[in-house]
């Protein structure tokens, strides 16, 4: 979608997990994972994998068997875990919070 003549970022969910030395990440909607030493290296890593798959999907023509293809739930679980943490630090009472920022989704189907 474009949005006064730019393009839109495309909001994706990554859940980004330590295992051992290394980080992996994995993006929900798509189902792409990718690693990296770092945090950084694996943001890096992740969106140039999901930007090959979207490329490869459009490529063929595939997009409505592949887009979206969504990590099983269990990876959702665990992302939505570790949201419902991280919320609950920010709801703690906080004399510099800032403005209430929404992201709206309206489900009508």
């Amino acid at each position: 979608m474009k949005k006064n003549g730019k393009a839109e970022p495309l909001d994706l969910h990554v859940l980004i997990e330590k295992e051992g030395r290394l980080y992996s990440a994995l993006c929900l909607e798509l189902d792409v994972a990718s690693q990296g030493r770092t945090v950084a290296e694996v943001k890096k890593n992740i969106i140039e994998a999901i930007t090959l798959y979207l490329e490869s999907v459009y490529e063929d023509g595939d997009e409505k068997d592949f887009i979206p293809r969504p990590a099983p739930i269990e990876e959702w679980l665990k992302y939505f875990q570790a949201m419902t943490l991280r919320m609950q630090k920010q709801f703690r009472p906080s004399p510099g919070r800032g403005k209430i920022r929404l992201r709206e989704l309206v489900y009508a189907p």
